[in-house]
């Protein structure tokens, strides 16, 4: 029996989109122009660039999320700037905390918060997400500002647990919160590398939800692949129908909190 559900963030909860991008953009220019540095947006770019493979490859290779102070340094390394310790902490912070300026900032995906209030009254429900530049702390403000942070019994992020997925660490300190074993418990998720290749590996049920991106990658087959949360209720209901009446006096409608 399902007791418990976490979800990814990205691509899960909200649509993924560079949505502070131009304000980092600006914002580095600015320090650059403080400090007397001339730059080209072609420089930056590349800078850009490789501050992104980088990344990825820690992300893939080592299983963790560089902060955005290592990416605002492999950015720097490579435009060969130094900048003074104030305003490398000032340019590194702005990276994490810019997308809480912008405007729009990060949208629901269709369907997701009616669904999470209705999962909320039967099950436990959890977080599992790989931070970004944007770090764990940051994206609770849109759980709340969205009145879904209230919802969910715990919300791990992999900035605070120094590893992230697939490493089984990250799935095994949600199931510990949420007091649930894997078999009981479902991951909604929408890469396959990291969200249905770690909840498997773990012994968790595993969801690809299509609703914003399509992961081409094919690896590991999830147990179900839905196009959006109606889908995803409506398999869950499947899952979880009794196999008999209810006993008399049971409640078949809510699991303890």
């Amino acid at each position: 029996m399902l007791t418990a559900i976490t979800f990814d963030f990205w691509n899960t909860l909200y649509k993924a989109a560079p949505y502070a991008f131009a304000l980092r953009r600006k914002f580095m220019f600015e320090v650059l122009a403080q400090n007397h540095i001339d730059a080209t947006v072609e420089q930056v770019d590349a800078a850009e660039d490789v501050a992104r493979r980088e990344w990825n490859r820690v992300w893939r290779e080592e299983y963790r999320t560089p902060p955005a102070a290592d990416w605002v340094r492999w950015m720097l390394d490579e435009l060969l700037i130094t900048l003074p310790p104030h305003d490398f902490t000032a340019l590194s912070d702005y990276f994490d905390r810019s997308l809480l300026d912008a405007d729009p900032g990060p949208t629901l995906i269709d369907g997701a918060a009616e669904t999470v209030k209705r999962l909320a009254r039967r099950y436990r429900l959890g977080v599992i997400s790989d931070s970004g530049l944007s770090i764990g702390n940051t994206l609770r403000q849109f759980l709340k500002r969205d009145g879904l942070l209230e919802c969910f019994t715990c919300t791990t992020f992999s900035d605070e647990v120094g590893v992230s997925k697939p490493h089984a660490r990250i799935f095994q300190i949600t199931l510990d919160r949420l007091g649930a074993q894997p078999h009981e418990a479902v991951h909604v998720g929408d890469l396959t590398h990291s969200d249905i290749a770690g909840a498997k590996a773990i012994g968790m049920v595993a969801v690809r939800l299509t609703a914003n991106y399509d992961d081409a990658n094919r690896s590991v087959e999830p147990d179900a692949v839905v196009k959006s949360y109606a889908e995803f209720e409506a398999w869950l209901k499947s899952k979880d129908a009794p196999s008999g009446p209810p006993r008399y006096g049971e409640d078949t409608g809510r699991v303890e909190r």
